[in-house]
């Protein structure tokens, strides 16, 4: 998912003095660890996605929680980068339109790789082009099996963009003993609809996505809480190396060790997940392998899924479409980059 790991950068002059205290930005840039994780977390969806559409051992059948990871990586980022600017006098709506803009392009190249499977599926070609135009939009529909069946892992954006109009519209303002509150009763809320659906698996579909939106919100209400506390440097002394291997080791060890049920994914919420981040926040090398590793990590989670399933509708195997999608993401990053390349060379002098 897309987010901003950028931390340098000034704010628009003015503001409101009585906005929160926010954590500084490290002088230097760009959070590396931060974007080499997400990328790892984007793999781990991929790895599950890729077994749903062809089939196999669900290694990695809890590769959803990297959603959560998402989530709270953009909370974090968020309160971190966005609040201080917004205090300042950057407009919410503005900030919101921007992020749009932002989010909206891949997401849009992955609803026109899905759009001949939806044509396929679809009764007749006025539905076809109700469902396709409303999830071109980012916004979910009803009546089918899932909310965005144009490229489904789509709801992940939509409870993303929910998220973040909720901060910029009420979440930022909460001060003293409110955003633990609200983050408890987040919590709560997650586990009863964990319990209720027997994992936090949901969302996708038309039944679950109310339960999604709680699951969003309480990951990323987590990050937000984590940046306010945790200050410029967070007090876990976490190895880089372990954030960047937890993940894919407590989702496949749950696998071989057959550890079922809601709250093993509730405690990789609470737990495991802000383990990450601290160790994220210590990794200072590598930062341009793990630049290009964060802008993978958007276009493979936002084209994955429509190119898993052509590519099995044309009868291609479970590498052949893993393959396929890592490719597809790694154009995902090559021709906008050549494309800002030549309007570049393209600029009069």
């Amino acid at each position: 998912m897309a987010d901003d790991t950028q931390v340098t950068g000034g704010a628009p002059a003015g503001g409101a003095a009585e906005a929160p205290p926010r954590p500084a930005a490290p002088a230097g840039g760009r959070l590396p660890g931060l974007e080499a994780l997400r990328c790892v977390a984007a793999f781990c969806v991929l790895l599950l996605h890729a077994r749903a559409v062809f089939g196999g051992a669900f290694v990695f059948g809890r590769g959803y929680l990297g959603v959560d990871f998402f989530l709270m990586l953009s909370g974090y980022l968020m309160a971190r980068v966005q609040e201080p600017r917004l205090a300042a006098g950057l407009a919410p709506g503005s900030f919101m339109a921007k992020r749009y803009r932002r989010l909206w392009p891949m997401m849009a190249a992955g609803g026109l790789i899905g759009m001949p499977l939806l044509f396929v599926q679809s009764p007749g070609p006025g539905q076809f082009a109700v469902v396709a135009a409303v999830n071109m939009a980012l916004l979910p529909v009803w009546g089918q099996t899932f909310v965005f069946p144009l490229n489904i892992p789509a709801w992940t954006i939509f409870g993303q963009i929910v998220c973040e109009g909720s901060h910029v519209a009420v979440l930022r303002r909460l001060r003293g003993w409110l955003l633990p509150a609200v983050i408890v009763a987040l919590g709560a809320a997650t586990a009863f609809c964990g319990a209720w659906h027997g994992s936090l698996d949901v969302g996708a579909k038309p039944e679950t996505l109310g339960a999604g939106l709680v699951r969003c919100l309480f990951a990323y209400s987590v990050g937000m809480g984590l940046a306010r506390w945790w200050g410029e440097e967070p007090p876990i002394p976490v190895p880089p190396l372990l954030a960047l291997v937890v993940m894919p080791a407590v989702i496949a060890g749950s696998w071989a060790l057959h550890v079922n049920g809601w709250w093993c994914d509730w405690l990789f919420v609470v737990l495991v997940c802000p383990v990450m981040l601290a160790g994220g926040l210590r990794l200072r090398r590598f930062r341009r392998q793990a630049g290009w590793l964060g802008q993978l990590s958007f276009p493979l989670f936002a084209l994955q899924m429509p190119v898993l399933q052509g590519m099995h509708e044309l009868g291609f195997g479970y590498w052949h479409g893993l393959a396929g999608a890592v490719a597809m993401g790694i154009g995902g990053v090559a021709v906008p980059a050549w494309w800002r390349a030549r309007k570049a060379m393209l600029q009069p002098m």
